[in-house]
C-alpha cells in the first residue's frame, strides 16, 4: 500500500478525527487500529506524527488536541496489560 494515496489535507484530517475520538472522557482507538481502518498498516499515522512538514500545517490547536490524544492513548492501552 502506498502512504502517498492520502492528500496532506486528508491525512491531517485523519489525524485529527482520531484526536477527536479521545476528547473528554471519551476512550478512542488505538493509532494502530484507526490506521487499519483506512486500509493502510500499523505504522501509517505514526509514519505522519513524524512527517514535520505536515505536522506544520496543523493549527496550534490542532497539535495540542494531538499530543493530548496520543499521551491518552499511551496510558489507555499501557493499562490494559
Amino acid at each position: 500500500m502506498s502512504i502517498s494515496k492520502f492528500t496532506p489535507d486528508q491525512k491531517i484530517h485523519h489525524l485529527v478525527t482520531w484526536a477527536t475520538e479521545w476528547k473528554g472522557e471519551r476512550r478512542g482507538r488505538s493509532l494502530w487500529a484507526y490506521s487499519l481502518s483506512l486500509g493502510g498498516s500499523h505504522a501509517l499515522m505514526n509514519d505522519w506524527f513524524k512527517n514535520e512538514k505536515l505536522l506544520r500545517l496543523l493549527t496550534q490547536e490542532e497539535r495540542d488536541l494531538i499530543t493530548e490524544a496520543r499521551e491518552r492513548a499511551a496510558r489507555a492501552w499501557s493499562d490494559r496489560g
